[in-house]
């Protein structure tokens, strides 16, 4: 596992993660297992949980949409551990080369996406990954 320790402000921490070793490619896929440590007052959002992985020009390559840990965040007691587990599905985009795993908060509704302390819009856990 890596440590990751990273703030969903309102929502709770990414606590760190683990990733099933690259290449990636359509036989190995990338799958993904998060760990999330609620807030200390619950969300009054539903939340769901994207993880992608993106080329080195920026189109998302791979990705699995889900509520995390099929628990509503609405329903997150403060302090808890959550298990949240994705195996990305690969679309048209993907081909060979390098890229970067990253992890976002959205709210499913609206489409908008919890902003980090930085004001970016998801988390960088990986670059440098290969696709075959």
């Amino acid at each position: 596992a890596t440590a990751s320790g990273i703030e969903f402000p309102g929502v709770g921490e990414l606590v760190g993660y683990t990733l099933n070793d690259a290449p990636f490619s359509q036989e190995n896929t990338p799958e993904v297992a998060l760990v999330w440590q609620a807030a200390a007052q619950t969300p009054g959002v539903r939340y769901t949980a994207t993880v992608q992985l993106v080329d080195s020009v920026g189109q998302v390559i791979a990705q699995s949409d889900a509520v995390p840990g099929g628990r509503e965040t609405t329903g997150w007691r403060a302090g808890e551990y959550i298990l949240d587990r994705h195996v990305l599905a690969f679309n048209e985009r993907a081909s060979a080369g390098t890229a970067r795993l990253i992890v976002a908060l959205y709210d499913a509704q609206t489409g908008a996406r919890v902003r980090l302390a930085d004001g970016a819009d998801a988390a960088e856990l990986q670059a440098g990954l290969a696709v075959q």
